[in-house]
């Protein structure tokens, strides 16, 4: 897939769940029940209706920190853990409920490790980049660690919002409690910043080879975390001492 065609995915997402949130019932689960198929399958050879019907790209606010690196830790620290995920990931959300907590508490709190989280949607492909668009408008005063707080209340609402009935009003529900409402909430999907630092991660995540979510990558080289905490605590632990 193309530039174009992720940035057009991008637009489609948007304006999908924008149609979801004024569309009722019908039209939220029609966005909830989108796959692979849509994102590639936006061609960069859309019709020019296409292309008229994009919403208005804004700028980002001064001093954003939208498009940055999602990373949390101390920036020095020995060992950076690079996660590719996805929030319409099951995966993903229960690896963030399970593990990520004794990892953040045993190594990112204690300067052991930067954990830096990168976009690399999945299945509904629409639905992910909507969430990954807000996780980052989340972000734009309050950094990382406001993203990871959306990224995690995605996590723990993830059924009823990609699999539930009304999948815009949920995200316009989560999306308040993190300050982003009304025309904020519309805006965030104008926002060619943000739109870009979700390509580039995705971009990156294909150039690695990765075929699924979620994927975790140290020194350039895919490592298996597994799903139990201590065991994934072993491994980092290794790491971290072979840096020492």
């Amino acid at each position: 897939m193309t530039r174009n065609q992720f940035r057009l995915a991008l637009i489609a997402a948007g304006s999908a769940v924008l149609a979801a949130c004024g569309g009722g019932d019908d039209a939220a689960s029609d966005a909830a029940e989108e796959t692979a198929a849509p994102a590639a399958e936006t061609s960069a050879e859309a019709p020019a209706e296409t292309a008229a019907a994009q919403p208005q790209t804004i700028a980002a606010p001064e001093g954003s920190m939208a498009a940055e690196e999602m990373v949390i830790g101390d920036p020095d620290a020995p060992l950076t853990v690079i996660e590719y995920a996805s929030v319409t990931c099951p995966g993903c959300a229960a690896f963030h409920e399970r593990v990520f907590p004794t990892i953040k508490e045993e190594f990112v709190d204690t300067g052991k490790v930067k954990f830096v989280y990168r976009e690399f949607p999945t299945p509904p492909e629409r639905l992910a980049f909507a969430g990954f668009i807000l996780a980052r408008c989340a972000a734009t005063n309050a950094g990382p660690e406001a993203y990871y707080g959306m990224v995690d209340a995605l996590y723990k609402r993830q059924q009823s919002w990609v699999r539930g009935p009304n999948t815009g009003e949920e995200l316009r529900n989560i999306a308040a409690q993190a300050g982003l409402a009304g025309e904020q909430f519309d805006q965030c999907f104008q926002r060619e910043d943000i739109r870009d630092a979700i390509i580039e991660n995705v971009e990156m995540g294909r150039e690695a080879g990765l075929r699924g979510t979620p994927s975790f990558i140290i020194d350039g080289k895919q490592v298996d975390l597994t799903f139990d905490p201590e065991r994934a605590s072993e491994i980092l632990q290794a790491e971290v001492d072979k840096r020492s």
